[in-house]
């Protein structure tokens, strides 16, 4: 392995842990309302994006089965329109914004991981 390689693997392995802490820091230390899900999700997709992008679109699949993700997809939709649908309940506002982080994170891992993995398979057509 070269030297610039290993040291994107260790600089992946160190930061996106803390990526994931950064990102359910917002979570919870947020006031709910104000789009803090989506912001969360995001900054959580990042650290699965980087997964995916230097351990490879396989492996990130292993840590994160699209089965599972599909899963928490279709639960999270739930969770949103129960949220929006009994406005009145004390949590309502904060099971939206658990539900807006879970889309996030499960749509960007299924979007990243099928983008990643056919990556190699796209070329160029000459048009000739």
């Amino acid at each position: 392995m070269r030297a610039p390689l290993i040291s994107l693997l260790a600089a992946v392995r160190l930061y996106a842990p803390l990526i994931v802490l950064l990102s359910l820091a917002l979570l919870v230390g947020r006031n709910a309302g104000g789009g803090v899900g989506l912001v969360a999700g995001l900054v959580f997709a990042l650290a699965l994006a980087a997964h995916a992008l230097v351990f490879g679109a396989d492996e990130a699949r292993r840590a994160f089965p699209p089965v599972v993700a599909r899963l928490i997809l279709a639960l999270s939709v739930v969770v949103i329109l129960a949220g929006a649908g009994a406005e009145g309940l004390p949590f309502a506002a904060q099971a939206s914004e658990l539900g807006l982080f879970l889309v996030t994170v499960s749509g960007a891992h299924l979007v990243f991981t099928v983008l990643i993995g056919r990556a190699p398979t796209l070329r160029e057509v000459d048009p000739s």
